[in-house]
């Protein structure tokens, strides 16, 4: 498990990507718990290896982990650190909010399957997770200053600088991230998927509730009923039939 005093964060204005930082520190030996925190990235990814805008003004970081628990129970990790943005966005931006004006209403924030973070049922972060030999780096982007739609996405992404009040540095969300993200990983290195999977559970979204998934081209519709031990979806479309989705893209639609 790692040392609880051993999580460190190393600030650099410009970068091709905190995972190639966190990969190189991996090839040099580095302990886990090493964070790496980019002002910009110029060649940002996300999931599926889609492009992950990254200019200025956002939270762009990576922390190099070394699991101990077998390879094929680290997809939980993704769980995890969806849980540790969401903590921390909720924070930070109801902080934020209050602090210009108390009587201004709080955002709905929660979580979709597999790792989204939502505000007002937009992206407001992203997530990566790449394995490399024993280790596994942990690359998470939170969206700080506004940013125009770069797609047509259901789910358009939204920022902290979308709402009034002072924003949160990068570097200050930073370090709360990791702090939470270091709490459910020692959590799951102790205890497993299941107390991350409740957790997660009960920021979801669209539980019992009807969604739409995109799998290699096609288009599934129906009641979302669970989240199984291997981090799948259950999903009970018109016909009764139960789907296990195990891979896609998540659109909610509403109860």
């Amino acid at each position: 498990m790692t040392d609880s005093q051993c999580w460190t964060l190393s600030c650099q204005d410009r970068g091709t990507s905190t995972s190639d930082l966190a990969k190189a520190a991996a090839r040099e030996g580095a302990p886990a718990g090493s964070a790496f925190l980019l002002g910009e990235q110029t060649a940002g990814r996300g999931r599926q290896g889609r492009q992950w805008s990254s200019q200025p003004g956002g939270m762009y970081v990576s922390v190099l982990l070394y699991p101990s628990r077998p390879v094929n129970s680290w997809f939980a990790l993704s769980f995890a650190t969806a849980l540790a943005i969401y903590d921390v966005v909720k924070l930070h931006l109801t902080e934020q909010i209050i602090q210009h004006n108390a009587n201004l209403p709080i955002p709905a924030i929660g979580l979709k399957w597999p790792n989204d973070v939502l505000v007002n049922n937009r992206k407001v972060a992203g997530i990566l997770l790449e394995a490399q030999g024993d280790s596994l780096i942990i690359g998470s982007g939170v969206n700080i200053d506004s940013i125009a739609p770069i797609d047509q996405n259901p789910h358009p992404p939204i920022a902290f600088g979308d709402f009034p009040g002072i924003l949160p540095g990068p570097k200050q969300l930073a370090e709360s991230y990791l702090k939470r993200l270091q709490f459910y990983y020692e959590l799951w290195e102790r205890d497993g998927f299941a107390p991350v999977r409740d957790l997660w559970l009960g920021q979801a979204l669209h539980m019992k509730q009807t969604i739409s998934v995109h799998v290699a081209g096609q288009k599934i519709t129906g009641i979302c009923n669970g989240l199984l031990d291997d981090g799948g979806l259950v999903l009970l479309d018109e016909s009764g039939t139960s789907h296990h989705i195990t891979t896609g893209d998540v659109e909610l639609i509403g109860r």
